[in-house]
């Protein structure tokens, strides 16, 4: 039986903590409400920097690299003040950003002429893609994707604009998540539904894939143009 490797509990049980720490804190305002709110975006501007760390690339595209992680640090340090007073649309912007960027990364693989985003995952694990029914079903699921998190746009919007905060705040920070891990488990038994055997790749084999493509990824070595 194949068990649940250690940093995806990790992952999973920190995403939770974090959710239920925005949850609390909004109900009691304090720096630490802001704090949190802007944990994402530094977190994502440094992770976006330490990817101009890799040998090999130049230094023009290492000083790129680091300006959003400057500009952001910038931002906090000299709007904190007016932050504070307005941390419900710090993380309306992080709710509806990250959302519609997981929308514009799924849907844009779906015009014509380019791979699906779910099917190169699928190539990561899978050696032989020569499956019509594998290319079928992993078309079906980044469409899925892109239809949901467009959906998580247009329900954030909506609550923040016509429902009370506390009920936004319960849907971005715990429902929200819930029906993002919800769908991903549904979508694994579907799986068992729609392909054959030899096709299917259960939630762990899934992440140890992705995690081997990412540690190769961080490793290869990159040419300057």
């Amino acid at each position: 039986m194949n068990r649940i490797p250690i940093p995806l509990i990790a992952t999973l049980a920190g995403v939770a903590l974090y959710a239920l720490a925005v949850f609390w804190t909004s109900r009691h305002p304090s720096p630490l409400t802001l704090a949190l709110a802007a944990l994402p975006f530094v977190w994502f501007a440094l992770a976006y920097a330490k990817g101009g760390a890799r040998a090999g690339l130049p230094t023009a595209v290492r000083i790129g690299r680091l300006l959003p992680l400057i500009a952001t640090l910038l931002a906090l340090g000299l709007a904190w003040r007016p932050l504070l007073s307005n941390v419900r649309l710090l993380y309306l912007a992080q709710h509806i950003g990250v959302h519609a960027i997981l929308c514009w990364l799924f849907a844009r693989t779906l015009r014509h002429g380019c791979t699906p985003l779910c099917t190169e995952f699928a190539s990561w694990v899978h050696e032989d893609m020569s499956s019509t029914r594998l290319l079928w079903y992993t078309r079906q699921v980044t469409f899925w994707w892109a239809m949901f998190f467009g959906l998580m746009v247009i329900a954030s919007l909506l609550l923040f604009r016509y429902a009370s905060p506390e009920a936004w705040t319960g849907f971005s920070a715990v429902i929200g998540p819930l029906l993002t891990g919800a769908v991903f488990l549904i979508e694994n038994l579907l799986r068992s539904r729609f392909l054959p055997p030899q096709d299917r790749v259960g939630l762990t084999g899934t992440w140890r894939a992705i995690q081997a493509r990412l540690r190769h990824q961080s490793r290869a070595p990159q040419r300057a143009p």
